[in-house]
């Protein structure tokens, strides 16, 4: 079971911070307000690959060995974003969730930086998902601090995790 959590949460935080698609969001801001806020991106076009690192973890119902090993583990995923999607990134964008249900509160982008909660719940993993994000993007890179909070998780588990994703434009589509 820990072994499924870790890497559940390693995915999840991954596509979290990376592709683009998923269901609109619901919540403290609509899914159009985002988008709009998302429009300030102004992404290129290409391959972007995007790695995401754990920094810290607790959990107090996981041992403290697997919580470290935890620690310092990285993943990195690559996606192609489409010239429509660079024009106009979905609310979603950085949700990268398929059957997920995500809502938005305080998401603002603006001067070459972001920040803003979202809440998750889907996509294989169960319980819920709060992630306050903070960060700086230009047309070609980002670089995002989250703090997360999962509830829910098998046996009533609840973690925090903090990670950073850093992302960047390495060429044209394959």
């Amino acid at each position: 079971m820990i072994r499924t959590v870790k890497q559940s949460l390693i995915v999840c935080v991954a596509a979290l911070a990376t592709a683009a698609c998923g269901n609109p969001g619901k919540g403290g801001q609509t899914a159009e307000e985002v988008a709009e806020e998302m429009s300030a991106l102004k992404l290129e076009a290409g391959q972007w690959e995007a790695t995401t690192e754990i920094l810290s973890a607790s959990a107090p119902a996981l041992p403290p060995e697997a919580l470290r090993q935890m620690v310092g583990q990285k993943q990195t995923v690559s996606n192609c974003v489409t010239p429509e999607q660079a024009a106009k990134p979905s609310a979603n964008f950085l949700a990268g969730q398929k059957n997920s249900d995500c809502t938005y509160q305080d998401f603002s982008m603006e001067g070459g930086r972001m920040s803003g909660t979202m809440t998750c719940t889907g996509s294989g993993m169960p319980g819920k998902m709060v992630m306050n994000m903070e960060g700086s993007y230009d047309p070609r890179s980002y670089d995002m601090n989250m703090s997360m909070e999962a509830g829910g998780l098998p046996g009533g588990m609840n973690m925090t995790v903090k990670a950073r994703t850093t992302g960047r434009r390495v060429g044209t589509c394959a």
